[in-house]
């Protein structure tokens, strides 16, 4: 199985966020005297901010615009 790709990974952060703010998923519980903890909210933000700088920045398409002076 291939890494996942960072627009990839990108969306799975994005799906987290998306199930923590809507109530889908917790931060943390407990189960049987077990802990499980998730990457906190403010992780997973950072972690989407640096994924998006990182694929704005690989080969994103470039516009060229040229101004000129109106006749």
């Amino acid at each position: 199985m291939a890494a996942p790709t960072k627009q990839e990974m990108l969306e799975n952060v994005e799906t987290a966020i998306n199930a923590r703010i809507s109530g889908g998923a917790v931060q943390s519980y407990s189960i049987g005297g077990r802990n499980l903890q998730y990457i906190p909210l403010q992780d997973l933000y950072k972690l989407r901010d640096q994924l998006r700088r990182e694929i704005a920045g690989s080969g994103g398409t470039t516009t060229y615009v040229s101004f000129g002076r109106p006749s």
